[in-house]
C-alpha cells in the first residue's frame, strides 16, 4: 500500500524554535525575486522586515526597502547560520544575495508557499511536494503559478548545494536529476524507481520558466517502505 507523505514544512524543525528565533512568521509575505545589493522595494522590505526580527541576524533592524551594505551583511549571517553558504562574494558563490536557495529557506521558514509572481522577473512560486511512496518507488507531485519544467533531484546521501550567483542561474544540485516528461506546464509529476526498501532518500525540487528564472523547495526526505 502506497502511503501519502505531505511535509507542512521542508525541513523537520520545531516549531518552538521558529518561534522564538524569528517570531511570528504569517506576519511576512513570500519572497518571490532574488535579491542583490542595490535593489529597491516592497520585497526589500520584506526581506528587512524579516531579517529584523533577529537582532544577532541583522542587528541594525533598519527596514528602509532599499539592499545595502546592512542588509548584504545580515543576509549573509543569515546564509551562514542555515548552512546555505558562509564565504565568498556574491558573485563567486552567491554570499551576501538572495538567490533561490536563500529564497526558498527563508519561505520555508516563513511558511510561504504559493503566490503569484509580482512581475514577469519574478520566480516561480511551488506547492509543497507531494510524495507517494513503496519499498521501491516514489512519484512526486506538484504545482506551479506559472509554465515551468519540473527538475527533481535525489539521493541517499544528503544532497549538497550551491547559491546561485545571479540572476536566471540554475546552481549546482548533487544527486540523480529526474525530469517531468510532461515538459512547460504548471502540473508536474516525477516518478523514481528501483529504490531500496526501509531507506532513507533526500530530495529538492525546482521548477524553471521559459526565460529562465527558477523557483524551488527546500530540500526534504522520506523513507521508503520495508
Amino acid at each position: 500500500m502506497k502511503k501519502t507523505l505531505k511535509m507542512q514544512k521542508n525541513i523537520i524543525i520545531t516549531a518552538m524554535f521558529v518561534f522564538a528565533f524569528f517570531g511570528i512568521q504569517s506576519a511576512y509575505a513570500t519572497i518571490t525575486s532574488q535579491l542583490d545589493i542595490g535593489d529597491r522595494g516592497s520585497e526589500v522590505t520584506e526581506l528587512q522586515t524579516y531579517l529584523s526580527t533577529n537582532s544577532d541576524i541583522y542587528p541594525s533592524g533598519l527596514v528602509t526597502g532599499y539592499f545595502g551594505q546592512l542588509t548584504k551583511a545580515g543576509v549573509e549571517r543569515f546564509q551562514t547560520d542555515q548552512g546555505i553558504v558562509s564565504s565568498g562574494t556574491p558573485a563567486t558563490t552567491g554570499y551576501g544575495r538572495v538567490g533561490p536557495q536563500t529564497m526558498a529557506r527563508i519561505n520555508s521558514l516563513l511558511g510561504s508557499v504559493y503566490t503569484p509572481p509580482v512581475s514577469v522577473d519574478a520566480s516561480p512560486q511551488l506547492s509543497i511536494p507531494v510524495v507517494q511512496y513503496t519499498n521501491t518507488t516514489a512519484t512526486f507531485t506538484w504545482v506551479t503559478n506559472e509554465i515551468t519544467n519540473g527538475h527533481l533531484y535525489w539521493s541517499a546521501s544528503p544532497l549538497q548545494f550551491n547559491e546561485a550567483t545571479g540572476p536566471r542561474q540554475l546552481p549546482y544540485v548533487s544527486g540523480t536529476l529526474a525530469t517531468d516528461a510532461g515538459g512547460f506546464q504548471t502540473s508536474h509529476s516525477v516518478t523514481v524507481s528501483n529504490l531500496q526498501p526501509n531507506t532513507t532518500y533526500y530530495y529538492l525540487v525546482r521548477s524553471v520558466d521559459s526565460v529562465g528564472n527558477m523557483g524551488m523547495i527546500w530540500p526534504s526526505f522520506f523513507r521508503t517502505n520495508q
